[in-house]
């Protein structure tokens, strides 16, 4: 669990013989209110709807600029089928290098089960990235917006009721903790994703200064429908995401674990991803750019 405050600063003392515990007591106190997190590990918490609002912009903000800092890092991955105790099957590993083209990540397969791609795979590799290429650039840019906001909109965020529980240090920053779940009511349910996310619920940690979010626990309350194929019972995702020196938040570990009943037959996954070696990006376009590693 995240502590609430939080400090590298090592405290020593020694009490005055036969002087009693409780002038030492005192010297603990003074300085325990000096720690640094006392004052705003205190502060009132602020709405819920402030946060949400803050989220938003923020993510408004980072999808319509126009350039800014980016990076480049490998990203391992690794999927497994499981077993009624959920202990692995098989397993399949692959590492990408992603890169971000038009500010969308482009994941390039490098390896397979540690081996290098093969000459027709490393051509399918980039006919598959040249594609990507071609829809960015003929892609319009109010589209190209949206994209890239699109795990923060107003609309998804109006699906759930949140609420803020409290006010951590995560990775040495003040941080929110806010739980969700679904609204009552009627919500959109006309896709599989609406009947997904209404029956999504979890927690946030939002940076309380940049208003981005830092990690996500989420597990699916009820199962989903998937008609005659049968029904997803299990759906639980955990994400972190990791700050750059110069502010920009990207996504650092991932794990996902789905469960589906099948009429004769229960198969269960599990997607774990860990991203590490970023690089600055200094891009003068989307096709050409050179890297000078991170802090």
């Amino acid at each position: 669990m995240v502590g609430l405050v939080k400090t590298n600063r090592q405290i020593r003392f020694a009490a005055c013989p036969g002087g009693g515990g409780f002038p030492a007591l005192l010297l603990i106190a003074g300085l325990l209110s000096c720690l640094p997190g006392r004052g705003w590990a205190t502060q009132t918490l602020p709405a819920a709807s402030e946060v949400t609002r803050r989220m938003v912009e923020r993510a408004q903000a980072v999808a319509r600029a126009e350039r800014g800092p980016q990076y480049t890092y490998e990203k391992r991955s690794r999927r497994e089928r499981l077993d009624p105790a959920w202990q692995p099957l098989s397993s399949e590993e692959k590492i990408y290098r992603v890169t971000l083209i038009g500010g969308l990540p482009f994941n390039r397969l490098v390896k397979v089960q540690g081996r290098e791609l093969t000459a027709e795979e490393l051509k399918q590799e980039e006919a598959r990235e040249e594609r990507f290429r071609q829809r960015f650039i003929s892609t319009d840019r109010k589209k190209l917006v949206a994209r890239k906001e699109a795990l923060v909109t107003p609309e998804l965020l109006d699906r759930y009721e949140f609420a803020v529980k409290e006010r951590v240090v995560l990775s040495n920053r003040p941080t929110l903790v806010l739980t969700f779940k679904p609204k009552k009511g009627d919500l959109p349910s006309e896709t599989f994703e609406d009947k997904l996310l209404n029956r999504m619920a979890g927690a946030l940690w939002v940076d309380e200064a940049d208003a981005d979010t830092a990690r996500v626990m989420v597990s699916m309350m009820e199962p989903v429908s998937l008609g005659w194929l049968g029904s997803l019972s299990r759906c639980e995702l955990v994400l972190e995401r990791q700050r750059m020196p110069d502010g920009v938040w990207v996504n650092n570990k991932m794990a996902l674990i789905l469960q589906c009943r099948k009429p004769a037959t229960t198969l269960r996954f599990r997607t774990t991803e860990d991203s590490c070696g970023f690089s600055r990006v200094e891009a003068t376009s989307a096709a050409s750019y050179k890297t000078e590693p991170g802090d």
